[in-house]
């Protein structure tokens, strides 16, 4: 993955671009955009999307490309900015950006995608949990009674709906065309699928077998116990206790709404009621072999302190050390890069400690938001592995930082003195011996030439003063 630097010199206000979509993003498209996923992806993007919804064609003409210079001067947004919201568009599977270069320079193509239904939406594991997490449970519930529905049912009545072959005649040689058609028809795959995460399902299963859980509802629920082990690092144990938790006596079925909100209940519980010490997980945690990094006995004891955190615990306990909390911005952050699976966790500990308490931000968002995504990416598309390593490449990176600042304004400081130096006594102002002796001739000026002088010389003086204080 690029670093957000990196993307950003490869893209400019000059480069062109082109929109274009095959969906229907009609007003109840915009209804779940703006209401589901504007939480989890910010204003910004949500009116990067309402602009290229606008902008959309089906096939647009590559030679009517317009420059982003453009855009960004509709949206009132800077390119690092509307950056950012693009990636965001793209992580929710929103939008689909490509890249050409051709006799006209460089383009981007902005392929627009439609958002899934509302009840797509809460049935996918990831994004429900998200947005779970990011409103608070009592909002998430509000949006689910606006959006889906209550099923209505009539336990009295008896159905008598006619089926599609009762009133239609369709050939064996036409359902066997439309079977393949369909194949070739790709469904929107869940967030889910994009994660390379597996649960161990043997260990798992051999624990429901002994449970009262049916087998049949851990099959059922696998994607929605992948996505909880993942955000929360829950072990089997803990899984088989919110199935339990979860399932329903009457219908013998796991309700999988209540074992989202029951784990992210769990986990917010127990990192507040129990926050672990970093004396104690150091005593805990096994020695791990350090790379070949020279690291001090506090860096490599921080080294195993990262590793036994899980990310969304360590940020609460390093906001708890500051005596802060973790915003929901904050934890959408740590969230969604957990999710990308482009860093160990240990790895992304470091980022944390790094932002949060050796440049001592107060909090992760907005621009130290954007750095911590960026020198995420960066160490991603490093390879970098283990928390040693990436605490000799955040130093080494902060080290060439830091002399290029100093560089940059020793030079600067170096060309203000030589300007200073010229311009402090211009040649009107500095005596010569022609003018010692003339000098009593001043005193034939009238006054109010000598107070013209004067004034001028006291504005000039001024300007003077006003280049050095800049």
């Amino acid at each position: 993955m690029m670093a957000l630097s990196g993307a950003l010199k490869q893209m400019s206000p000059k480069d062109g671009y082109v929109v274009s979509s095959k969906a229907h993003i009609g007003s109840t498209e915009f209804k779940v955009v703006l209401k589901l996923y504007q939480p989890l992806m910010g204003v910004n993007a949500y009116g990067v999307y309402s602009i290229l919804a606008v902008m959309a064609s089906r096939e647009p003409n590559l030679l009517e490309r317009k420059m982003h210079k453009n855009l960004l001067d509709i949206l009132g947004l800077g390119l690092r900015d509307f950056y950012d919201a693009r990636i965001r568009l793209e992580a929710l599977g929103l939008l689909r950006t490509f890249k050409q270069e051709d006799d006209l320079g460089r383009l981007f193509i902005y392929e627009l995608q439609a958002p899934l239904s509302a009840p797509e939406f809460f049935q996918d594991d990831l994004l429900s949990i998200l947005l779970c997490d990011f409103l608070g449970k009592e909002r998430y519930e509000e949006l689910q009674k606006e959006f889906i529905v209550a099923k209505f049912t009539h336990p009295q009545a008896k159905e008598i709906t006619k089926s599609l072959l009762d009133v239609f005649t369709v050939g064996r040689e036409s359902l066997l065309q439309a079977q393949e058609t369909k194949k070739n028809i790709s469904k929107t795959p869940k967030m889910i699928a994009r994660v390379d995460f597996e649960l161990d399902m043997e260990t798992l299963q051999a624990l429901v077998a002994r449970s009262f859980v049916p087998d049949k509802e851990l099959i059922r629920c696998e994607d929605t116990l992948k996505t909880i082990a993942l955000l929360y690092g829950l072990d089997e144990p803990a899984l088989l206790h919110l199935l339990e938790q979860a399932l329903d006596v009457n219908t013998n079925q796991v309700d999988q709404e209540v074992l989202k909100k029951s784990a992210a209940t769990q986990f917010s519980r127990q990192v507040q009621a129990n926050p672990k010490k970093e004396a104690d997980l150091v005593e805990k945690t096994e020695a791990v072999p350090a790379v070949e990094v020279k690291l001090s006995a506090n860096d490599q004891t921080l080294a195993n302190v990262c590793r036994a955190y899980l990310p969304l615990e360590f940020i609460e306990v390093l906001k708890q050390q500051k005596n802060s909390f973790v915003t929901n911005l904050e934890q959408y952050t740590v969230k969604n890069l957990v999710e990308k699976q482009v860093l160990p966790n240990a790895v992304i500990n470091v980022l944390l400690h790094y932002y949060l308490i050796v440049q001592n931000n107060a909090v992760l968002e907005s621009k130290v938001a954007n750095r911590f995504t960026a020198a995420a990416a960066k160490l991603a598309e490093e390879k970098i592995q283990t928390p040693e390593e990436a605490m000799a490449y955040m130093r080494k990176a902060n080290q060439q930082a830091t002399a290029e600042k100093n560089k940059r304004q020793q030079t600067y400081y170096a060309k203000k003195r030589t300007v200073i130096q010229k311009e402090t006594l211009p040649d009107w102002a500095k005596e010569t011996e022609s003018d010692k002796k003339d000098e009593a001739k001043e005193n034939g000026l009238s006054k109010e030439k000598r107070a013209a002088l004067n004034a001028e010389i006291d504005e000039l003086f001024a300007e003077l003063e006003k280049g050095e204080s800049k």
